[in-house]
């Protein structure tokens, strides 16, 4: 029996995040392989400008936390807030709008991450405004240009 204790946050809500996109219709696959760097799925559309998503997931409302390399490499990033006793909750944010929400960038911290923190009462804290984000599945929808 293997005694070491392993997250299964991380797929978990990778594949939550892909099960919610195929059930609103959206043509989505997780991805695989070291070329896939800086994102988890993949959203396909019908004119080539794919959505690439990272997927970040924690154990809320016990985690506050989620930390990781938002510069580039993904168009939107999805915070999967696992609550064990009730579903989970989805931040949906674009890329573009996460700098003023992540700690300054500190080059001393490996691999350049950041910070974003979510907290209890997120939908309360006016200054990030998260809860703007919270099921924003319509991000999908946008218009291709």
């Amino acid at each position: 029996m293997n005694t070491k204790k392993q997250s299964f946050s991380g797929p978990a809500g990778e594949h939550l995040v892909l099960g919610e996109l195929l059930r609103r219709g959206y043509e989505a696959y997780l991805a695989h392989g070291e070329t896939q760097k800086g994102w988890d799925l993949v959203s396909l559309r019908e004119s080539g400008k794919n959505i690439r998503v990272q997927v970040k997931s924690i154990d809320w409302p016990h985690e506050f936390a989620v930390n990781g390399n938002f510069e580039s490499g993904f168009d939107v990033l999805v915070v999967v807030l696992h609550n064990r006793e009730n579903y989970p909750r989805y931040l949906i944010i674009p890329q573009q709008d996460l700098e003023p929400m992540i700690s300054e960038l500190n080059p001393d911290r490996k691999g350049n991450q950041r910070t974003l923190t979510i907290g209890k009462n997120f939908t309360e804290h006016k200054e990030k405004n998260l809860s703007t984000y919270e099921n924003n599945w319509v991000y999908f929808d946008k218009k291709e240009t």
